[in-house]
């Protein structure tokens, strides 16, 4: 009886599962196709997905796919870059060819605190084109970001390894003239706010901007740049602009592997061209001799000799040249991802180092990123993500002759060609022909730092954990669009740079070779007895060289340490739903942040030779010192958004943020920051279609907002006693003299405001969006309009010295700036096979000041209420040079001068640039006096430029065919004047300074103070009669000897403004898949690039340096890399 039931139990689920099969047909239907490009080209990954629901797949290495799909459902295939495409059943056409989407109007942009689709923009928000950035091989992601957005400024990045580039957001740069500190723009990091100014010990750090920096290019899904009232979401904090990055997570699909690679080669744009050391000795020769009526010079000792400058031709101890070499480059990235309908995943490690060109200095940093996002149920998913890196940074520890972090390149590039840096085993100091120290630059010896074990090793590690827990209300038809969401991130970025200073022996010789004794090498021919067995002495007064600031010590040992801590929470309602033709978004959440920053300093002296380098490695009579800082703020925020549209035709968005800071007194903790912005797309309304048929898309943008900044440091509100020794100073003195051991002011917050508060800037945008001849020609224009008030300034004009303290800053500066940004953009195709693009990106920008510390007696150089920031650049009036006695006469006489330049007119010299007495001294009433004869600097000046190149533009060019492509960049500016370096035209830049022509015996100049080229009165002599230089009465240059003279900004050394550059360069090819995927490979792609490649335009006396460059300073680098893309 029992089997019989089970028999009749099976036979009947039998028959019910048969009868049921019609059903189940029924319930879905198969759909299978392949997605092509409009080459015919297989997109791999495309999305397919069953609208409305979380089926899905996408297309493998063939393009191919197979979806079964529930009745009346519809199918929608997508792909980045294209028009999406809808499908409903009966699904016949098995051939899709996805159209590339011009206007990319389904985009979705991420904005502050979620995303929107580029339609419903209503702000002037810039979107970094990620895929331009991949190629470019660079340790900083900032630099890569040159040109590619209008109205964003990115300065260096590309000189010594581990330097990063800084980014300013539209005229933020210019308050630094306002005596703003807190410049850069917000970073948000996957919704992680990272604080914009930390102080560590006594500077200031943007935390925000190093972790942008960090990122690896390879994990960045979008770069979205707020410039306008859209910024005024982040508040506070948001007045400098905001920069969102948004990283990448799995795709739906299997899992992928990804690897970029890059190798290259960097080497200097550049080099200064400089005398070779026979010319160096002829330019001293006429310096030195310049002044006809020093007759008590002794010309065997005081100049180069016949002989000697003979011997110098074959002369050439280029130190630069030797110690300066090409560099490798590499950087590497491996990155896993994938996902389901349960969970997505992301993973990736990459690594990046750059040796250096000079000495002991490289950068090299390893970063990591793991994610997760799991759908707990329908309705919950949960997110966390660890992400961090690690770098290591070696530069030469430099602090002989200043702690100029520039002296090891500066150095090498002017030192004199015919002064070696060893004579036999003998390190010797660098004395020019008067065989004597004249500046503590001379002590300076490259091979013996390098060689000495010194060293300055700088480690850095940062890591963010981010988490968050999100509940969706879709399962109530009456909360259906509203969403929880709770997110925690925290993030410990530490320092550690170790110091290790030693001292060593220089030399100089009793006896030089040489008739008048002068060379450190023998002379072929002549008896160099004398030279061969001179005595050696030790310089610097005899003492040994410390490579260190202190100078009564044998070396020393530190080590600063600094630890910054930060969270954030957040908890935010959303909502967003269509209501017909009505799309209703709302959002409200609050935010908790804080911020704790250490910071500790050890140093010990006359460490042991032998240090391993502990503290405790130390001679009996070390000096051990710290310094420990702590400072901490914290922020409140509650912030609420409205968003409508209808019809995807009229947008609004309301914005409120309320802000609290720790950083103010109780009673102004708080701010608040509203903003509005309204679209109107008026190419869909059906009087425009109707009537304009040559304009494909039109959108008109507006928006009005206010933003802040809290550049301050937290607790300076509160004033502090002590009475350690030493702690702050003495009314009545100045504010370096300490109180000693009394009770005093803390001298750290000495200057306080309790009623400091938030800096307010009130933004407003114009923006305008249209396309025309069939979408292929796109334009983005914006104007805008900021009114900077109450912005938080010192009184450093007027406050004197004898105060004994800084002034407190103070809520009174005022401030607009305004301007116009364009972006144009053209796509088009040739033939099936070729497409390109050009995009132009250019613009024009002002300010005016209204209140600033003003000068209390304003002179003609002061600023005014209406100027601008940028003063351009004031200098003397040169009307010609003085090439005779008589031209001296003859100015004095015709022009009533008694007195020139702080000389009477008996120290006037033939040789001596000629300036204009433009007016006399200030009056009473304000005034100037017309000239008075007397020239001056004080007094006599004129503006020289206006302002720098207000006028320029970038375009960013690419095409492709059959899977080659090339891209480039080229930026032009105009409209302004340079100058030739003060540097170049003077003697005495570095070191201490000996005072006129005795600061050319250590530092050899640019080509152009070639003899040939600069005034020489009369012919020079050497000992025995021989003209050693000629008389040059006719030169375009004048005297090196009268520096002081000569060197003042003048028109003299006026040149044109104008440059042109070609930045980058990238070819690459992209293997065809039908090969790839014969090995499992399903992109592959190669890359060559070259970054600063050329300039077109040198205004430079004798071209003798790039425009691309600065003189005397670590030059810029052209890179050349090769790079692979590869994506199993």
């Amino acid at each position: 009886m029992k089997h019989k039931n089970i028999y009749r139990i099976s036979i009947s689920l039998l028959l019910a599962f048969v009868m049921a099969l019609p059903t189940i047909a029924q319930n879905t239907k198969t759909f299978k196709g392949v997605v092509l490009d409009e080459t015919e080209q297989p997109i791999i990954g495309a999305a397919i997905k069953v609208v409305g629901t979380t089926v899905g797949t996408i297309t493998d290495l063939d393009g191919n796919f197979t979806l079964n799909v529930p009745d009346g459902k519809e199918v929608e295939i997508s792909y980045i870059g294209y028009v999406p495409q809808r499908f409903s059943a009966p699904f016949k056409l098995t051939k899709i060819i996805l159209k590339e989407d011009t206007q990319q109007l389904d985009e979705v942009v991420v904005v502050g605190y979620g995303t929107q689709k580029k339609a419903h923009l209503t702000g002037a928000i810039a979107t970094v084109p990620v895929d331009d950035i991949q190629d470019i091989s660079s340790g900083s992601l900032a630099s890569t970001l040159s040109g590619l957005a209008n109205g964003i400024s990115v300065n260096g990045g590309d000189t010594r390894p581990g330097q990063n580039a800084t980014i300013t957001i539209r005229q933020n740069g210019e308050l630094e003239e306002m005596g703003g500190t807190n410049l850069q723009p917000l970073y948000v990091i996957d919704g992680y706010i990272y604080p914009t100014e930390v102080k560590v010990g006594s500077t200031y750090t943007n935390l925000g901007a190093e972790a942008f920096n960090n990122l690896d290019p390879s994990v960045v899904e979008s770069i979205s740049i707020l410039k306008d009232a859209s910024a005024a979401v982040y508040g506070a904090r948001a007045a400098n602009g905001v920069i969102l990055v948004t990283t990448k997570k799995g795709k739906l699909g299997a899992p992928k592997i990804s690897y970029n690679g890059t190798f290259g080669i960097t080497d200097e744009v550049s080099r200064p061209k400089m005398l070779n050391a026979y010319e160096y000795g002829k330019l001293w020769n006429a310096v030195r001799m310049a002044d006809p009526t020093e007759t008590s010079i002794d010309p065997l000792r005081a100049i180069f000799q016949q002989d000697e400058l003979n011997a110098m031709k074959s002369l050439h101890y280029d130190l630069l040249d030797k110690y300066w070499e090409s560099a490798l480059t590499q950087q590497h990235s491996v990155n896993l991802s994938g996902a389901t309908e349960k969970a997505s995943y992301f993973a990736g490690i990459s690594y990046f180092d750059q040796d250096g060109n000079l000495g002991k200095l490289d950068y090299n940093r390893w970063n990591y990123r793991a994610g997760v996002d799991v759908k707990i149920s329908k309705w919950i998913k949960a997110n966390v993500q660890v992400s961090g890196d690690y770098g290591k940074k070696n530069t030469p520890l430099n602090q002989v002759g200043g702690s100029s972090a520039e002296k090891d390149y500066n150095t090498l590039l002017t030192h004199p060609y015919y002064i070696p840096e060893y004579v036999g085993e003998y390190a010797v100091a660098a004395y020019g022909p008067t065989n004597s120290s004249v500046s503590n630059i001379q002590n300076y010896n490259f091979n013996v730092l390098q060689n000495n074990g010194d060293y300055k090793r700088n480690m850095t590690s940062n890591m963010n954990i981010n988490a968050g827990l999100e509940y969706d209300f879709g399962w109530n038809k009456w909360l259906k669009g509203l969403k929880l969401k709770f997110t925690y991130s925290k993030s410990v970025n530490t320092n550690k740079t170790n110091d290790y200073g030693t001292s060593y022996n220089l030399y100089y010789l009793e006896t030089r070779s040489g008739s008048g004794e002068h060379l450190y090498t023998p002379i072929e021919g002549a008896d160099n007895s004398a030279f061969e067995n001179t005595s050696f002495y030790l310089a610097n007064s005899g003492k040994p060289v410390v490579n260190s600031s202190t100078s009564d010590i044998t070396g020393y040992l530190s080590r600063s340490m600094t630890r910054s801590d930060n969270y954030q929470m957040n908890f935010t309602a959303a909502y967003n739903r269509d209501f017909g033709l009505h799309s209703v978004g709302g959002l409200f959440s609050i935010e908790k942040s804080e911020s704790e920053t250490e910071y500790l300093y050890g140093m010990v002296t006359n460490p042991y030779e032998f240090t391993t380098g502990q503290s405790n490695s130390v001679d009996w009579n070390s000096t051990p010192s710290t310094e420990f800082t702590r400072f901490e703020s914290g922020n409140l925020s509650y912030i609420g958004r409205l968003n409508y549209s209808y019809d995807n035709k009229y947008l609004l968005e309301f914005l409120l943020r309320s802000d609290s800071s720790t950083k103010f007194a109780p009673e102004n903790y708080w701010g608040f920051f509203p903003s509005v912005s309204a679209g109107w797309v008026v190419s869909q309304e059906e009087w425009f279609t109707k009537n304009v048929t040559w304009i494909d898309y039109l959108k008109l943008r507006a928006s009005f907002g206010l933003t802040g900044r809290d550049n301050t440091t937290a607790w300076q509100w509160l004033q502090t006693y002590g009475t350690d020794k030493d702690k702050g100073p003495v009314f009545g003195t100045s504010t370096e003299a300490n109180a000693g051991s009394h009770l005093t002011m803390n001298k750290n917050n000495a200057a306080i405001n309790r009623d400091a508060h938030w800096d307010k800037s009130y933004k407003g945008n114009l923006g305008l969006d249209f396309n025309v001849l069939d979408n292929r020609l796109s334009f983005n224009i914006d104007a805008y309009y900021e009114w900077n008030r109450e912005m938080l300034l010192s009184y450093n004009a007027s406050v004197p010295s004898t105060v004994g303290a800084n002034s407190a800053k103070v809520n009174y500066g005022e401030l607009n700036t305004y301007g116009v940004e364009l972006s144009a953009t053209w796509r088009d195709k040739i033939g099936k096979d070729f497409k390109y693009k050009i995009q132009l990106n250019t613009g024009y920008s002002d300010n005016e000041i209204l209140v600033r510390d003003w000068d209390q007696k304003p002179t003609y150089k002061s600023y005014k209420k209406g100027d601008r920031l940028d003063q351009g650049i004031w200098g003397m009036q040169c009307i010609g040079m003085f090439r005779s006695y008589q031209d001296i006469d003859e100015y004095f006489a015709k022009y009533n001068i008694t007195s020139y330049m702080g000389n009477v007119k008996e120290d006037v010299k033939p040789g001596m640039l000629i300036y204009k007495d433009v007016r006399g001294e200030l009056q009473p009433d304000g005034t100037y006096a017309g000239p008075d004869g007397v020239v001056d600097k004080e007094n006599d000046q004129v503006r020289m430029a206006n302002r720098s190149n207000p006028y320029g533009f970038t375009t960013n060019l690419s095409a492709e065919y059959k899977g080659f492509s090339i891209s480039a960049q080229l930026n032009a500016s105009w409209g302004g004047y340079s100058f030739v370096p003060t540097n170049a035209i003077k003697l005495g830049n570095k070191g201490d300074a000996a005072g006129g022509y005795r600061d050319l015996e250590y530092a050899n100049m640019p080509s152009f103070w070639n003899v040939d080229n600069m005034y020489v009165y009369q012919d020079v002599l050497d000992a025995a009669g021989n003209v050693v230089v000629k008389a040059n009465h006719d030169a375009k240059y004048p005297n090196l000897q009268y520096a002081s003279v000569n060197s003042a900004e003048s028109t003299f050394w006026r040149v044109s403004g104008t440059r042109i550059r070609l930045n980058r360069l990238t070819l690459a090819y992209k293997i065809p898949s039908k090969y790839t995927k014969m090995i499992g490979i399903e992109s592959c792609r190669f890359n060559v690039t070259g970054q600063n490649l050329l300039s077109f335009n040198n205004p430079y006396p004798d071209n003798f340096m790039d425009p691309m460059i600065s003189y005397g300073t670590y030059p810029t680098l052209r890179k050349f890399t090769i790079g692979v893309n590869v994506t199993f």
